[in-house]
């Protein structure tokens, strides 16, 4: 609990994304102000795009006015022109952790002085957060989830469990069961993120990006994205070596009839008749290895090998589900990163 309340995590993770702190402090953050930068950053967007419909000198004009609007909103130590898609989607990045550090700031109350227990703060959770014994079934098959499926190119780091928590987040069940009940291929996928957006995902659930945020940097359109090899989805978690513990997530996702694919396109979602999305990898998981989980849910916990699949821009498997009632939350991991270089 004390990982998820660390008012020091949500500075330095503000520091990383070079907030200019004295102008915006942690509990400044509004969900107004980061709305409006989304709306700016895709007026860029579109202004990149558009390279032949408008005079360059009045492009240039636009994109340093949406440029000085983003960072009257969003204050940095390091204003600039934002000229390029990959700054841009760094920018976008920044904005959806933002969002998560602005959910757990009103709740924790950052900005005050706050004698709130841990265990106060947990019940402004709305989630149920229950460890797990190291010796029960579920354990064993987490922990065989996370070592047999690390991918071959991810070499800089290896994965250690420290912990596994069953989750039960107010009201994600109800959602879930029609999905449930009513699709088939259930599979049990991982999800990683920094650590300063959980006390948002635990107690909202996994959020689909706003409509007024950009479509550039989403392999396929805007959705909640999901790996069946853990490292895919550990890189997510921006461990370094100061601060080697992170926190994942297993969730059960009803993915139903899948819009197979091997490179990125872009959409608002998959064509009617499908329920998700799968970039198909060149490596997977070894499909004799998977076991099944409380009946009809597949973890997919075999070792990484190569796959079928040809001439694909994909390394690895990704899963896109664009409801967010077609995932169910099920453990959060305590992990320890062991960096090698």
């Amino acid at each position: 609990m004390k990982m998820l309340f660390n008012v020091e995590t949500y500075r330095a993770a503000m520091m990383e994304f070079e907030i200019n702190m004295s102008e915006m402090p942690l509990g400044k953050l509004s969900k107004e102000n980061i709305q409006k930068g989304f709306e700016a950053l895709t007026d860029i967007q579109n202004l990149l795009k558009n390279t032949g419909d408008q005079d360059l000198a009045v492009r240039e004009s636009l994109i340093i006015a949406s440029s000085n609007r983003f960072f009257t909103l969003i204050p940095s130590i390091h204003p600039h022109i934002i000229r390029d898609e990959d700054d841009l989607m760094v920018k976008v990045k920044m904005l959806e952790a933002l969002q998560d550090i602005e959910i757990a700031s009103k709740l924790v109350g950052f900005d005050c002085d706050n004698d709130e227990s841990l265990d106060d703060k947990y019940k402004k959770l709305h989630c149920n957060i229950t460890p797990l014994a190291h010796d029960s079934e579920d354990y064993k098959l987490v922990e065989r989830y996370l070592l047999n499926t690390h991918a071959p190119t991810h070499k800089d780091w290896s994965l250690e469990l420290e912990d596994v928590f069953s989750l039960d987040r107010d009201g994600e069940l109800n959602k879930y069961s029609r999905y449930k009940n009513n699709l088939h291929n259930k599979m049990l996928l991982w999800h990683g993120s920094r650590l300063t957006n959980f006390v948002g995902i635990l107690s909202q659930g996994l959020r689909i990006a706003p409509p007024e945020a950009p479509v550039t940097g989403y392999m396929f359109g805007k959705g909640l994205y999901f790996a069946d090899l853990v490292s895919k989805s550990a890189q997510y978690c921006y461990v370094d070596r100061k601060d080697p513990v992170g926190l994942m997530l297993l969730s059960e996702v009803a993915l139903g009839d899948m819009y197979e694919l091997k490179k990125a396109t872009s959409m608002d979602k998959p064509p009617r008749g499908k329920h998700s999305t799968k970039g198909l990898g060149k490596t997977v998981p070894l499909e004799s290895e998977f076991v099944r989980w409380r009946d009809d849910v597949v973890v997919p916990c075999g070792k990484p090998v190569p796959s079928s699949v040809r001439a694909s821009e994909l390394l690895y498997n990704e899963y896109i589900v664009y409801n967010t009632s077609q995932v169910k939350m099920q453990f959060l991991l305590k992990v320890r990163f062991h960096h090698k270089r």
